[in-house]
């Protein structure tokens, strides 16, 4: 977990050009996007996933800056955030290299790509507690993203294996990011972002699904459902924590 100084302001990025990015290159935008370093040098909260975003090809990542010139200018002016700057930046080094491809006939290395801008990773694949990657859980799920004492909420298993989403099939996924419930039952925490990735096509959600049962399975019980228990596997506390 990063130490912050104060609270972290998001910053104003629509075309307002006094406080927010309407005076700002498409370079910049690009830099920011990719690289993690903000308009004046300096880099950007670890909470900007550029580690991820870098992948993003030419014509998506100008799609996106295009989308972002189209947006009615707000006028919002923000404090400067105020972490240090050796808390700053990200570590790719955890993150897998996949090339840029989108719209392609692989239907793996187009749903590898859109895993990797969509963040998918960073929730479903845990870190200990000095930020590296838990070996042998990729996509085993394990990451605490809502936590109180009686409803903490873990990222889900995505991996094939019996205990993740192994009884999934492709219709079976596209049907749970379209409508954010499992079986059109039981309602994904608002935490996992589906109404935004729910607007995919078919193709890139099944290339998707293709992707993550392409990946090693991880033997690993989560289900938000039951009562928390301390997993011994992941380090968290989390329904049926205790038969790992």
């Amino acid at each position: 977990m990063i130490d912050t100084v104060g609270p972290e302001y998001s910053p104003n990025i629509t075309p307002d050009v006094e406080t927010g990015a309407g005076a700002w290159t498409d370079d910049v935008l690009v830099r920011a996007i990719r690289e993690g370093y903000g308009h004046d040098g300096r880099p950007l909260l670890p909470s900007m996933r550029s580690e991820y975003y870098k992948a993003f090809t030419d014509e998506d990542i100008a799609s996106v800056v295009v989308y972002l010139r189209s947006l009615p200018p707000v006028r919002h002016e923000l404090p400067r955030n105020n972490l240090p700057e050796d808390k700053r930046g990200f570590r790719e080094e955890f993150v897998e290299e996949v090339p840029s491809v989108r719209n392609s006939n692989d239907t793996l290395a187009h749903g590898a790509y859109l895993v990797r801008i969509a963040i998918c990773e960073h929730c479903h694949s845990p870190l200990d507690g000095f930020g590296e990657r838990k070996p042998g859980l990729r996509f085993g799920g394990g990451t605490v993203g809502v936590e109180d004492s009686l409803h903490p909420v873990i990222s889900k298993n995505l991996t094939r294996d019996p205990t993740g989403i192994a009884y999934y099939d492709p219709n079976f996924f596209v049907q749970t990011i379209r409508t954010g419930r499992v079986g059109g039952v039981r309602q994904i925490d608002p935490w996992m972002p589906w109404p935004y990735l729910r607007i995919m096509t078919d193709d890139d959600l099944k290339a998707i699904f293709m992707y993550l049962r392409s990946q090693a399975p991880v033997h690993h019980f989560v289900d938000n459902t039951e009562p928390p228990r301390l997993c011994k596997l992941c380090g968290t506390t989390h329904g049926l924590g205790d038969l790992n």
